[in-house]
């Protein structure tokens, strides 16, 4: 049979999607569409301005393999940095021009007997590919509480990734709802200015130093002028990472109580007043959500005009905040730091496989793929960044390139035999059981907080091994665990 470039639609351009399309283009597989539903490329990076923005991995790492970037201000690059670095890479790569911006993807379907997707827009135009690559990531759709009254607030609020750059926050009372990775970023970066900020707690994290430093001027030159250094820097940074992974084993527990003691002995040595230092003390193991990075976030909380409250948040008034204990916070604004639909991957887009299948309705007790790619039901779809692929010990950027080659082995053999591939029930299964086994014995079953779990307690959004491990699975695709169709008519 003649070989056939596939046609594939890509959803979303940030890391995932970005990765995806310029793999398929280094290798032959260039007839692709993006689309994204902002104004430029980036995603998360695009989206996420608010102050103090900032990466809490490495920018060494925090970059694609094959595009190093010598000239990172800070060891830690800052929201416009990255944002700049993507644009910067899809245009080098030639991506941009194939991407359709301020284009929504509502809906795609499988048409089996065309063996293709149909993919339906927001304004109604439809398109037709013969692979789908959703890359829409876990962190692209902002979630505010439905909280009673909040449509009655009086002030200004919104949330911390729809952040208003011209609301003046100069002297004004501010509550930031949220202690999360966007609120430890947030609340140092705007205490100088507020007159009354009030941080309101869900939970506490285990909060890190941030071996932070401004990029030495001499060492940028060097960087980008010895052939070789930049990959060095890169290798070793992710080494020290990678080396991260066992500590989220249940038999590392001594490993985690030292780590515990460390930074218990952090919230002793910036935090004066003992009584707050017993409020952001988590009451889980250390590893079991993500440990998060600050130099300023404890010395923040325990300045005069800064209060934390550990109450949940009941209602919202006209003026500000009823918590849970009955006390009224008076604010002029609030900065809803509370997180993303994070479990709800692909959401809000209507996934329609064979036979009529719904994947939203088929996750309703938790998502699940194949390595976090494949799903059952649903040929020639791929997913970057899919269920149980959220990395904790190391860059996310490493498992987003092992999975855009495992998606392009795949299109390549579709390119040379034709039809579609869809994953064996079984095999989905016998993975997920292996995936599940393999999570209770980390600490991510141990009674976390947060979004890595669903309701009844399973573990959707991480990966239980190390990224090396992730590498050997996604080395090489098992062809015997697809069925291999062929459309009825073209």
């Amino acid at each position: 049979m003649k070989s056939s470039i596939p046609r594939v639609g890509i959803i979303g351009a940030g890391f995932g999607g970005l990765a995806a399309a310029m793999e398929l283009d280094r290798n032959g597989l260039g007839d692709y569409i993006v689309f994204e539903r902002g104004d430029s490329v980036g995603g998360v990076w695009r989206a996420n301005s608010y102050p103090g923005a900032a990466c809490d991995v490495p920018s060494p790492i925090y970059s694609f393999s094959f595009e190093l970037e010598s000239d990172w201000s800070r060891r830690f690059g800052s929201q416009p940095e990255i944002h700049d670095y993507l644009v910067r890479t899809a245009d080098k790569y030639g991506v941009t021009p194939k991407i359709r911006f301020g284009t929504e993807v509502i809906a795609a379907s499988f048409d089996e007997d065309a063996g293709q997707w149909q993919v339906r827009l927001a304004g109604g135009e439809t398109h037709r590919f013969d692979a789908l690559i959703c890359a829409t990531g876990q962190l692209s759709r902002p979630k505010i509480p439905d909280v009673e009254g909040r449509e009655e607030f009086s002030g200004i609020q919104f949330h911390s990734a729809e952040w208003i750059h011209g609301v003046d926050l100069v002297g004004k009372k501010v509550a930031v709802v949220g202690s999360g990775a966007s609120a430890v970023q947030i609340v140092p970066a705007i205490a100088d200015q507020v007159g009354e900020l009030h941080v309101v707690q869900r939970s506490a994290y285990w909060i890190g130093n941030k071996w932070d430093h401004r990029t030495n001027p001499v060492l940028r030159r060097l960087l980008g002028t010895i052939p070789g250094l930049a990959r060095l820097q890169h290798n070793i940074e992710w080494i020290w990472y990678e080396s991260r992974a066992p500590l989220i084993s249940r038999k590392a527990y001594p490993l985690q109580l030292g780590f515990e003691k460390w930074l218990r002995f952090k919230m002793f040595r910036e935090i004066r007043d003992p009584e707050l230092r017993s409020k952001v003390r988590p009451d889980y193991r250390f590893g079991c959500n993500r440990v998060l990075v600050s130099n300023k976030w404890y010395p923040t909380l325990d300045r005069d005009h800064v209060s934390l409250h550990t109450e949940g948040v009941e209602r919202v008034t006209e003026t500000g905040l009823v918590l849970t204990d009955g006390s009224h916070v008076e604010v002029d604004v609030i900065v809803w730091c509370t997180g993303f639909t994070a479990s709800e991957y692909l959401a809000p887009i209507d996934i329609i496989g064979r036979d009529g299948r719904d994947l939203h309705a088929e996750w309703k007790r938790g998502p699940e793929a194949y390595l976090g790619i494949s799903v059952a039901g649903y040929p020639n779809l791929f997913m970057m960044y899919g269920p149980n692929t959220g990395s904790l010990t190391n860059t996310v950027i490493y498992l987003l390139e092992k999975q855009a080659r495992y998606v392009r082995l795949a299109l390549q053999r579709i390119a040379g035999q034709g039809g579609w591939l869809d994953l064996r029930q079984d095999a989905q299964d016998e993975f997920n059981a292996d995936l599940q086994g393999k999570l209770a014995g980390t600490v991510f079953t141990t009674g976390c907080p947060g979004w890595y779990h669903t309701e009844d307690g399973k573990v959707t959004a991480v990966w239980p091994g190390s990224h090396l491990a992730y590498a050997r699975a996604t080395d090489t695709v098992n062809f015997d665990n697809y069925e291999h169709g062929r459309a009825v008519s073209r």
